[in-house]
């Protein structure tokens, strides 16, 4: 894809309905024990617009001078936290992306980005169960890509191949993605 192709998909992507304000989409994303956030808790505690903020910034590995957020990979809307104690030391977290074909062959490599960019933000205090999905109906292979970047074996045997890795930390290191 030339510059112009990646801008009309990502123009694509972001058409629709325009977000809400962020702290509302928050406060709709985010509960706890099944009821919304208190105000304070939503200024104390992890939320969808936090995970939103941390994942933003990450490069989307075919075109690396493009955010996800860019392109219209990553959307505040298709993030949820839940958590499932009053504490707030256990949360499931749900994080869906949009690849910008149906076809995507770097949709795994995406997902590794965001299990990198989340394991390394987010509070060690909080035990998370983190799932990366792919939006219905994304992708060709979307069922078997779902279960492929949610397996935790998987997942860290990809993050110990060295070359991999060095890829992932082109898109998600400090140097790249500023906050």
């Amino acid at each position: 894809m030339n510059r112009a192709e990646v801008l009309e998909v990502a123009a694509r992507q972001r058409a629709g309905p325009e977000e809400a304000d962020d702290e509302a989409i928050a406060a709709e994303n985010t509960s706890v024990g099944g009821r919304a956030l208190t105000e304070v808790e939503l200024n104390t505690q992890y939320t969808s617009y936090d995970f939103f903020e941390i994942l933003k910034v990450v490069r989307d590995p075919e075109h690396p001078d493009y955010s996800l957020q860019d392109l219209g990979v990553i959307r505040h809307r298709g993030i949820t936290v839940a958590y499932r104690d009053a504490q707030f030391r256990y949360a499931d977290a749900t994080v869906t992306f949009t690849p910008t074909v149906p076809h995507c062959h770097l949709s795994p490599h995406i997902a590794l980005c965001c299990h990198e960019r989340l394991g390394r933000y987010l509070p060690l205090e909080t035990k998370w169960k983190l799932t990366i999905l792919l939006a219905p109906g994304s992708h060709k292979e979307e069922a078997a890509l779902n279960k492929q970047i949610n397996d935790k074996e998987r997942v860290c045997a990809a993050m110990q191949n060295p070359a991999l890795l060095k890829e992932i930390m082109k898109c998600t290191g400090d140097e790249v993605c500023q906050l």
